[in-house]
């Protein structure tokens, strides 16, 4: 039963990483866009951003933190193996989609969204505020997507290593 517990911490980090992802991207921001006052819609998005921040880099930590237990309890026992092509493949792939989803959600959370939040609060023009706010929409999108891809990888994984 113990050996249970890092499993379920990192599909539990994992759901917690990519509900809010889907809820906001599908949900939360269009809703926000209907507020008309432009200072009171940038400010629910301040706190929207802020909250979730916390939630998905404590979700990204947990993540990688159970991601390397998760590699000695499960995968093969010899090192070697890890990289063959049947597992090693796999995994390879999870881990640069896991590397460019840490980067995509830090360029948004340190640059794109701080950049966007301050244009919408200092009421800029719509001009200067688009293609920021088109980049942001790119970037999370981009980044919802890879992390729907590294779940079927993790799926792939474990599929493959449960069929030996």
């Amino acid at each position: 039963m113990p050996e249970a517990i890092n499993p379920w911490l990192h599909i539990l980090a994992a759901a917690v990483w990519v509900g809010p992802q889907v809820f906001i991207f599908v949900a939360a921001v269009p809703a926000v866009r209907t507020i008309e006052d432009v200072k009171a819609r940038a400010r629910v998005m301040r706190v929207l951003s802020a909250r979730f921040g916390y939630l998905a880099w404590g979700a990204m930590a947990v993540l990688v933190i159970t991601g390397v237990g998760n590699l000695y309890e499960i995968a093969p026992v010899d090192p070697e193996e890890i990289f063959d092509l049947k597992y090693g493949a796999i995994f390879a792939a999870k881990m640069v989609l896991v590397a460019a989803t840490v980067g995509l959600t830090a360029l948004h959370s340190f640059v794109l969204g701080p950049r966007l939040l301050d244009l919408q609060e200092s009421v800029a023009d719509e001009a200067q505020i688009a293609p920021v706010r088109r980049l942001s929409i790119v970037v999370s999108g981009v980044n919802g997507l890879l992390a729907l891809a590294i779940l079927f990888c993790a799926a792939l994984l474990d599929t493959e290593f449960a069929l030996e």
